[in-house]
């Protein structure tokens, strides 16, 4: 994988790194199902937007998938110009963690250069809604990138994630500030479903199909995750 594999800077190496192996002893991660999960390919994860700040669950599965793991590194998707890229710590973040612009030609140029990309189909409906509940519906942006690019698709489960902040304050009509301000150290368990065929034509009925079939088996996927989660207070 050469230079593409992380740490690639030295704020990586001496800020993240040191960060995470730190939210491991907050949050005590399991991994389950990642031994099913390809090597040497370049993958589409997806995922539900977790209700939180976001960037502590993704530096985690980045650790836990290829940081410390032989896997070709992941790229999370975001939307950019949003209100946490104006606040210091987070924009930083931001910026060292590799983040790509969520749009098919980011996506695209990522996995044709031999990388993953992590993607959250359901994006500000999942962060503002019901918690453990995806909301995908006319989301078919993954489905066509994987198409046109080959790649599998891996659906993603946090169980744990929309427990971390159960208040929301409400800042005018833009902003919102999660409850408690730190998040609570509730365990995480990173669940790894069976990877899916990319659908071979991009026909639109083609993409919605697989589109909604992924929704479903991420869905199940997050359930039994939730369902079988430890207590939030549990030191095992």
């Amino acid at each position: 994988m050469g230079d593409s594999k992380f740490p690639r800077t030295w704020r990586q190496k001496a800020v993240l790194i040191p960060l995470v192996r730190a939210l491991k002893l907050w949050y005590r991660p399991r991994v389950h199902g990642l031994e099913a999960i390809p090597r040497d390919r370049p993958l589409v994860y997806v995922a539900k937007h977790p209700r939180t700040w976001l960037y502590f669950e993704t530096m985690l599965l980045g650790l836990l998938t290829f940081w410390d793991e032989d896997r070709i590194p992941f790229r999370p998707m975001e939307k950019r110009g949003t209100s946490l890229h104006r606040l210091p710590v987070t924009s930083w973040v931001r910026r060292h963690v590799g983040t790509i612009e969520a749009t098919e030609e980011a996506a695209l140029d990522a996995l044709r250069g031999g990388e993953s990309v992590l993607v959250f189909p359901g994006g500000g409906r999942e962060l503002y809604g019901p918690p453990d509940r995806l909301d995908w519906k006319g989301r078919h942006g993954f489905a066509r990138i994987a198409a046109r690019a080959g790649a599998p698709v891996v659906p993603v489960a946090i169980a744990g994630a929309d427990q971390q902040h159960p208040g929301r304050l409400r800042l005018g009509t833009r902003g919102s500030l999660w409850l408690p301000p730190v998040p609570l150290p509730v365990p995480l368990d990173l669940w790894f479903g069976a990877p899916l065929a990319p659908p071979s034509d991009e026909d639109a009925a083609a993409i919605a199909a697989f589109s909604g079939e992924a929704a479903v088996a991420t869905q199940a996927l997050l359930d039994a995750a939730t369902a079988a989660r430890r207590k939030p207070w549990s030191l095992t």
